[in-house]
């Protein structure tokens, strides 16, 4: 199996992006992990992202993967247990996958954030300060919707747990739970409609999208402070 270095190079050596990139990419980090059962289930995700035209996700404890700074990536491998390598080549291979966001074929991709994931601290105040700045970037990308759920409205819906929903046409929607010990995929109707529930519950309590972009500079000034 190549390295994360070799992919890429291998990948602008045949001219492969946008989705396609993704979508190999993906492979790549299944077969990566076919060892380990608790990755290898994260399959239909996989293979799903790097094709959705629409990915949502709401996070109440840290920034989703797909939008993290590198920096930020590192640091939550190392926190799950990687050594320095296996972080580094995680990380890799997580920005590799957001090449969708800048593809013109990419997926709309809707963001929720509990306000406190920004003013969690994961690393250093620099790598936070460099995180809300990459959200605002971001955010000025007409195919990426980011809203802030104040903390100050208490108790939400989706107190239980992140969720992750990826779109493809003519396809059941899949739905990525995070959980403790693993996470969990699944396209059982039952479930997938509970958790668009969720999302959408939640997503109406938060700020819109331009209040939104106020909350995450607050939280960026205090960074950089």
């Amino acid at each position: 199996m190549p390295t994360v270095v070799t992919l890429g190079a291998w990948l602008s050596e045949c001219g492969v992006g946008g989705l396609a990139e993704a979508a190999v990419r993906g492979v790549w980090k299944l077969a990566r992990n076919v060892e380990n059962p608790a990755q290898a289930q994260l399959a239909p995700w996989y293979a799903t992202e790097g094709r959705a035209h629409t990915l949502r996700f709401w996070q109440p404890i840290i920034v989703p993967g797909l939008v993290q700074v590198e920096k930020y990536a590192y640091e939550m491998y190392r926190a799950t247990g990687r050594n320095h390598d296996q972080a580094l080549e995680d990380t890799a291979a997580r920005m590799g996958r957001q090449t969708i966001l800048t593809s013109e074929d990419g997926p709309t991709v809707v963001i929720v954030l509990d306000e406190l994931v920004l003013h969690r601290l994961i690393g250093t105040t620099e790598v936070m300060a460099e995180q809300c700045a990459r959200l605002l970037e971001l955010s000025e990308n007409p195919s990426v919707l980011i809203h802030i759920l104040r903390s100050a409205l208490g108790a939400s819906p989706g107190l239980g747990g992140p969720v992750s929903l990826a779109s493809v046409s003519g396809e059941p929607d899949v739905l990525l739970r995070g959980a403790l010990l693993e996470d969990v995929v699944t396209i059982d109707a039952q479930l997938v409609r509970a958790a668009t529930g969720t999302f959408e519950r939640v997503r109406g309590r938060a700020a819109n999208t331009d209040d939104s972009r106020t909350i995450i500079g607050e939280a960026m000034a205090k960074w950089t402070v």
